[in-house]
């Protein structure tokens, strides 16, 4: 009998054969074979670069690898044949959901036994892919409001939870069955610009990611503007913008006139005053941004009327009238005499012709009937022909206005707007020799001519408008009568 070692005798107790049919049937206990197994990766803690693992080392050719999880009595993960070279290896990806801390049993079958010296590992596996990534808003990103939209993707209907460094966290977000997420979060006025976002996703009670993104939020907008008022019109072209803000900020204002600022002061009000060109239009539209230590901190647009400008009322200048015709000191044959001069272009004349030794009898006298306006062309020229009887004459011509209602223009006192009076004009005036057999009517003339008023009467002969209301008409002839004595008189004391 062959000698048989005692670790044999112990590990293999006995082998039953039985004659079945012909064929011989043998059960052998799970006991040990021959055969070293040696696993040579995953190493005793080593923490795997994937969730991919692979099992790898040596053994008895044409043995199984048989992996289990945890222990021996755990589920089966990998199975593998040894080759001919000894070299084994297989392939596991653990899921996302598995913990980072892991044990693999690793033993198999050589023969009809198991290995002798079965191995355990322990390992480490990378954490899981968070799959959680926030798009909106992007790290360090200055925000245009305090209330902040917050996006991005993750698991299918994990949960969302938005914690902000400042205020209460924002929960019960599910991720859709796209990936994507979306949430709100509002930060109080009177925290600090800087911040962060926490966004952690929760899958089942387990955390599956976590990201932190720090923004800058706005300033608090404190700028107030309570003049001039949103479409309101101002009183007048110099505007008083004015209103409350933060203390020691500068107000900027842009708008049709130089750049203009203002600053805060301590009790948290600013004025400035702005003045308007005339020629700017009156829908204006200002635009008002505060400023506080580099920062923006409010911007409001104001859109009013400014008036219209008021032009002061401007009195007409009248050139002063010559007369050119008849001479001074020409004697004319009557009755018709053709009065011609020089004024300003569109103006009226008003021509007056009194008998030289009335001058001193009247400072003024009533009109006589006038005829049609004498209005100065555009060349500067006028002209009239009257009905006079023989006798000395002194002539003086004063220029005026009519306005399109006929009425003479006044300045802004109500006086008629007149020019200087010409230069006096002394004529005579000789009876027309009548032709043998005829004998002339009294008082006639020419077309476009009219009777003056007869010396005993005392009348001032003129014509040139038809002048309303009478009065308006006396008193230009009593300013052109006083004239006509004033220049007389000077005449007189120069010639003696």
């Amino acid at each position: 009998m062959t000698k048989t070692s005692w670790r044999t005798l112990l590990a293999v107790p006995a082998v039953v054969s039985l004659a079945l049919g012909g064929a011989l049937l043998s059960a052998s206990s799970a006991s040990a074979a021959p055969g070293e197994l040696v696993v040579t990766s995953p190493t005793a803690g080593q923490t795997t670069p994937t969730r991919d693992v692979t099992f790898s080392g040596t053994a008895v050719a044409g043995s199984t690898i048989i992996i289990h999880e945890d222990d021996q009595a755990g589920a089966v993960i990998a199975r593998t044949n040894v080759p001919a070279n000894g070299a084994w290896s297989v392939d596991h990806e653990y899921a996302d959901d598995a913990p980072v801390q892991q044990t693999a049993f690793v033993d198999g079958i050589v023969g009809l036994s198991g290995f002798d010296e079965p191995k355990t590992v322990a390992f480490t596996l990378p954490a899981a892919p968070a799959q959680l990534t926030v798009t909106s808003p992007t790290e360090g990103q200055y925000l245009a409001s305090r209330t902040v939209t917050v996006s991005g993707t993750g698991i299918p209907t994990a949960n969302i939870a938005l914690v902000p460094s400042a205020g209460s966290p924002v929960t019960g977000i599910l991720v859709g069955a796209d990936g994507n997420w979306t949430g709100n979060v509002t930060f109080a006025e009177n925290v600090d610009r800087a911040q962060s976002i926490t966004v952690n996703q929760i899958v089942g009670a387990a955390g599956r990611g976590s990201v932190t993104v720090n923004v800058n939020l706005p300033a608090t907008q404190t700028l107030v503007v309570e003049t001039p008022q949103d479409g309101s019109t101002t009183a007048s072209r110099t505007v008083t913008f004015s209103g409350t803000g933060t203390a020691g900020s500068r107000v900027s204002l842009t708008g049709d006139f130089p750049f203009v600022q203002a600053t805060v002061g301590d009790d948290d009000r600013w004025s400035v005053e702005v003045p308007f060109a005339d020629d700017a239009a009156t829908a204006q539209s200002v635009r008002l941004t505060q400023v506080t230590g580099g920062v923006g901190t409010g911007d409001v647009t104001v859109a009013f009327s400014l008036p219209a400008v008021e032009t002061a009322p401007t009195t007409p200048v009248l050139d002063k009238p010559v007369i050119t015709a008849p001479k001074d000191g020409a004697t004319v044959t009557g009755p018709d005499v053709t009065f011609e001069g020089t004024g300003t272009p569109g103006s009226n004349i008003l021509l007056v012709a009194v008998p030289t030794d009335q001058l001193n009898a009247r400072a003024a006298a009533e009109p006589a009937d006038p005829t049609d306006p004498i209005v100065v062309g555009a060349d500067g020229t006028w002209s009239v022909t009257l009905a006079v009887e023989p006798g000395d004459y002194t002539a003086v011509a004063q220029g005026f206005l009519l306005d399109a209602d006929g009425e003479p223009v006044v300045d802004a006192d109500g006086e008629p707007v007149v020019s200087d009076p010409s230069d006096p004009v002394e004529f005579t005036v000789t009876a027309a020799v009548a032709p043998v057999g005829t004998t002339p009517a009294a008082g006639s003339g020419g077309a476009g001519t009219a009777p003056v008023a007869t010396t005993p009467t005392g009348q001032l002969a003129f014509t040139g408008a038809d002048l309303a209301p009478a009065g308006i008409a006396a008193g230009l002839l009593a300013l052109i009568g006083t004239a006509l004595m004033v220049v007389m008189a000077r005449r007189r004391a120069h010639s003696a």
